[in-house]
């Protein structure tokens, strides 16, 4: 299991808290001048909210460092914001209506809220793509730096074993998919789903895995989070400025990064 990066390094919490108090002080700052709120609520305010919106951002690790799908990441996003406005109106309410606090009303500062708090939700999730970005790459020029090493010691690079079937255990059931029947594999965190005709499957495996044992002149990893078969392509279609996305025989639509495009219009021949 990845370690989560705030605790990764012995002092690095350090800077996190101190970014935290900083947040604090320009919301209470702005707080008071955008709502003429006192100091002493403004600072409860400040302080609980961006220590709620601080302990999300903490367990959005669990997420976006262990699920590489888009929809996860927008799933975080929007569920994140909506529970830290939550938080944030329970804070209100509990100034209010147990500690006897006069406060101002909590929806005239959402608009405030929204415009302070998605800028650094996003920043948070984006420090965590980040990451997980580096850490393939690394991954990568580490296989890259072992397979040169064995060159320049006059060894083969180490043969991979391809194989022509997985399995799949399902409760007591245990399922046999050869890859002729693979349309496409979708990381999971942990484990990928494999989509044939007949369903899908989970399997606790590596993307890295599949990338290696498939046959590479059918399977290609057009994304960090999808090797897909490429005789299951029915067109390729430009999605965005330098973003492309496949159409598959069965109608489902997948991303393809600028890497995934190059390897496949090498693989394909184009």
């Amino acid at each position: 299991m990845k370690v989560h990066p705030i605790i990764d390094y012995p002092y690095r919490w350090i800077p996190i808290l101190a970014l935290g108090l900083i947040l604090v002080i320009i919301q209470v700052v702005m707080m008071s001048g955008y709502a003429g709120v006192d100091y002493v609520p403004a600072v409860i305010d400040g302080i609980a909210t961006i220590g709620w919106l601080m302990a999300l951002g903490y367990l959005a690790w669990f997420v976006v460092g262990f699920v590489s799908v888009l929809q996860a990441e927008v799933i975080v996003l929007v569920t994140g914001i909506l529970i830290w406005l939550a938080g944030s109106f329970m804070v209100c309410d509990v100034m209010e209506r147990i500690i006897g606090i006069t406060y101002t009303s909590f929806a005239p500062t959402i608009p405030f809220r929204l415009l302070f708090g998605i800028p650094i939700w996003m920043v948070i999730l984006l420090w965590y793509r980040l990451i997980v970005a580096n850490e393939e790459v690394q991954n990568q020029e580490m296989t890259k730096e072992t397979i040169v090493s064995r060159l320049e010691e006059g060894l083969e690079p180490p043969k991979v074993e391809l194989i022509d079937r997985i399995t799949v255990k399902d409760g007591s059931r245990i399922h046999l998919i050869t890859t002729d029947e693979l349309i496409y594999i979708q990381a999971c965190g942990d484990y990928v789903m494999l989509v044939t005709p007949s369903g899908e499957y989970v399997k606790e495996q590596t993307m890295k895995y599949f990338e290696t044992h498939l046959p590479q002149e059918i399977f290609v990893r057009i994304h960090r989070s999808t090797i897909v078969n490429v005789t299951q392509i029915s067109r390729v279609e430009l999605f965005g400025k330098e973003t492309y996305q496949l159409l598959l025989k069965n109608g489902v639509k997948l991303r393809v990064s600028l890497s995934g495009y190059r390897l496949l219009k090498e693989r394909l021949g184009l």
